[in-house]
């Protein structure tokens, strides 16, 4: 069925994050509203729905994880969570449950910590087994880039956007408008049609970005890159169209799109900007995977609603049907009991009940 499919995957979501030492953060259904209200630019819609708790608090049904386990980190070390969580977000039909699963790398986080949350991201792609693509791009180096070519910060957060809607033409165009230099605009529309595999990446950044940005910035961007062309040859690509809000977003940002779904199904990124808002004195990094976007594919790849049918009759009683289904449960099977057998249901193999066990008619 669509939900054993679904509880396939979240389990060996589970199991990859627990691998490598991530811990189950679990929350409440309910938040105080000033969380939100006063980060309403990092969540995906800007209502939220609220309720006054009896002590005349004013609370809100959650729609972010992020927020709640940044403003929950103690301020030392760091701290390694992944969570399986359901949040309340607005839709073009109205509020919605959205069911989400992720983690979070929040505190001293340094370069392994980056490539290691990367690998994590690119491998619960993997867990789908279908053609996937992991678009990784660094929002700190566009930003650098930007701010050397001369342009005020409104005009920065009009160029990413620009970046984002992959309009090269109409980025050439503005930055020649806002008086950018000549040197750094030329690269910023290079930069805004590179795409490219994480192997190639390296190479290609050096030619476009050589003296304008950084080079520390830079190199560690490549290293990271050449780790991951090393570890995913076929899903990682640079393309630096993937952004997001500079005023959460400091580094890497990254999306994951499958096969099947027209929308990405994983993004995640640096959120140190998100953790200085919230007085943490932390580097953070993570990423959410979108479950309810992938429930067409858990239906897809479900072939029969069940592996097997047992029809049981009158003159057994329930001790001899029992036998007979978890006989057929101990190898494996999932087994639906029935009296009769069901309209418009699909199965591998479909059983009888008798009282030296089941016999297969079908």
């Amino acid at each position: 069925m669509e939900l054993n499919a679904a509880g396939g995957y979240n389990q060996r979501l589970r199991s990859l994050f627990e691998r490598c030492g991530y811990r189950r953060y679990k929350m409440s259904k309910f938040e105080e509203y000033d969380l939100y209200a006063s980060n309403r630019s990092f969540l995906p819609s800007t209502k939220v729905l609220t309720f006054t708790d009896t002590d005349g608090k004013l609370l809100a049904l959650k729609p972010d994880v992020t927020l709640s386990i940044i403003r929950s980190f103690r301020g030392d070390g760091l701290e390694k969570l992944y969570y399986h969580e359901n949040v309340y977000r607005e839709s073009e039909v109205g509020f919605r449950e959205i069911e989400q699963a992720g983690l979070e790398c929040i505190g001293a986080v340094d370069e392994y910590c980056v490539c290691e949350v990367l690998s994590l991201a690119a491998k619960s792609l993997g867990e789908l087994n279908r053609p996937a693509e992991l678009d990784v791009s660094h929002l700190g180096i566009l930003r650098e880039l930007l701010k050397n070519s001369g342009i005020d910060e409104p005009s920065i957060k009009t160029a990413v956007l620009l970046f984002g809607e992959k309009n090269s033409d109409g980025l050439q165009e503005f930055l020649k408008r806002s008086g950018a230099s000549e040197d750094c605009a030329e690269a910023a529309v290079k930069l805004s049609k590179l795409d490219c595999t994480a192997s190639d990446a390296p190479k290609a950044l050096g030619e476009i970005l050589s003296g304008l940005v950084s080079w520390e910035r830079l190199q560690l961007f490549c290293d990271t890159c050449e780790f991951l062309g090393r570890e995913f040859p076929n899903t990682v690509r640079v393309d630096f169209s993937t952004v997001g809000d500079l005023d959460y977003y400091s580094g890497i940002i990254f999306r994951g799109y499958v096969e099947g779904v027209p929308q990405s199904v994983l993004s995640g990124g640096q959120y140190d900007e998100l953790a200085a808002r919230l007085r943490k004195n932390a580097r953070a990094i993570g990423f959410a995977v979108y479950l309810d976007l992938l429930k067409p594919l858990f239906i897809e790849a479900q072939e029969y609603d069940s592996d097997a049918l047992l029809i049981y009759s009158d003159d057994l009683d329930p001790d001899e049907i029992h036998r007979c289904a978890e006989e057929l449960r101990s190898s494996g099977k999932s087994v639906l009991v029935m009296k009769n057998e069901p309209e418009n249901l699909k199965f591998k193999e479909v059983y009888l009940a008798k009282k030296g066990g089941a016999k297969r008619v079908g």
